[in-house]
C-alpha cells in the first residue's frame, strides 16, 4: 500500500502541535511513512501525499487563515483526508467545535474528509478559573484517533 502521509498543522498556543506530534508518532508506529510539517514554515503541495492529516487551532472564534490555504488545494479531493481541531470549545463540547469551526470550511471547499475530530485546546492562564482545570490537553485522545485512522486505512487496503 502506498502510504506517504502528511501530518500538517498550524498553531499559536502549542496545543495543535502537541496533538500533531502524537498523531504522527502513532501513524509512524502503525507502518506509515509520515512527514510532520508546521504550516508556519511553508504551505506544502499535497500532491505528493496519499494521506493528509490536517490540524488547526482556533483564535478569536476562527481557524487560522494560513491553515485554510491548504484546504484550498484542489488535489485534496483525491486524498485520504483527516482533519482535527484543538479548541477550548472542545473541552466540554467536542462535537459543537467540529460543527462550528470545521464543518463550514468542509462545505465551502467541498471536501470529503474520512474523519473530523476536535481535541481540547489550552486555556490561557488569564482565563483559567482558580479552581478549574488548567491542564486540558488530552494526548491520549489524539493517539486513539490516530489508531482509528490506521485501522481505516488498513481495512480499505485488505
Amino acid at each position: 500500500m502506498t502510504n506517504k502521509t502528511l501530518v500538517a498543522y498550524f498553531t499559536k498556543g502549542g496545543a495543535t502541535e502537541e496533538y500533531a506530534k502524537v498523531i504522527a508518532e502513532t501513524l509512524t508506529a502503525s507502518g506509515l511513512a509520515v512527514e510532520l510539517r508546521n504550516l508556519a514554515s511553508d504551505i506544502p503541495d499535497v500532491t505528493v501525499y496519499d494521506i493528509v492529516v490536517l490540524g488547526t487551532g482556533v483564535r478569536m472564534f476562527t481557524v487560522y487563515r494560513r491553515w485554510r490555504k491548504v484546504l484550498k488545494q484542489k488535489t485534496l479531493h483525491n486524498k485520504r483526508l483527516f482533519i482535527f481541531l484543538a479548541s477550548g470549545t472542545a473541552i466540554e463540547e467536542p462535537e459543537k467545535a467540529v460543527e462550528k469551526f470545521l464543518q463550514p470550511l468542509i462545505n465551502k471547499y467541498d471536501l470529503k474528509p474520512e474523519s473530523l475530530v476536535s481535541f481540547p485546546g489550552k486555556i490561557p492562564e488569564k482565563w483559567a478559573k482558580l479552581d478549574g482545570q488548567k491542564d486540558t490537553l488530552k494526548p491520549e485522545k489524539a493517539k486513539e484517533w490516530a489508531h482509528q485512522i490506521a485501522r481505516m486505512l488498513q481495512s480499505k487496503h485488505t
